[in-house]
C-alpha cells in the first residue's frame, strides 16, 4: 500500500468518526436540548456535511439562510433533525446505507458499556 493510499484511508476513517460523533451530537441535543448546545451541534455538523444539510434544508423549505442568533428555541430544535438527516445521507453516500447502519449501531454498544 502506497503512503497516499494510507493517507486517504487515515483521512476516510477521520471523517466517518466525525460524522459518527456529530450525528450522535445532534442526538444528545435531542433528548436533552439547551440553546447553546443546540448551536453548537448544528454548526459542527455543517462543518462536516455542508452539501447534503443544505439539500435537506432546501426539500423542507428552508431557503433563508439566517444567522444562529437569530432562530428561535423552536427553530433551532426543528433544525436537529433536519442536520441529522444530512449527516446521515452524507454518510450513506460514503458507506452505503447498511455500513452506516452497522457503524451505529456498534457505537451505540460501546457508548451504552462505557
Amino acid at each position: 500500500m502506497e503512503n497516499s493510499e494510507r493517507f486517504n484511508d487515515v483521512k476516510e476513517a477521520k471523517e466517518i468518526g466525525e460524522l459518527i460523533e456529530k450525528y450522535f451530537k445532534l442526538q444528545a441535543q435531542i433528548n436533552n436540548p439547551t440553546k447553546d448546545g443546540m448551536i453548537e451541534a448544528l454548526s459542527d455538523a455543517q462543518n462536516v456535511a455542508r452539501q447534503e444539510i443544505t439539500m435537506v434544508e432546501h426539500s423542507q423549505g428552508d431557503i433563508y439562510p439566517m444567522l444562529w442568533s437569530d432562530f428561535s428555541y423552536n427553530d433551532l430544535y426543528r433544525k436537529l433533525s433536519q442536520y441529522q438527516q444530512g449527516l446521515y445521507n452524507h454518510a450513506v453516500n460514503k458507506l452505503g446505507e447498511e455500513g452506516f447502519k452497522t457503524l451505529l449501531k456498534e457505537h451505540t454498544k460501546a457508548r451504552q458499556n462505557q
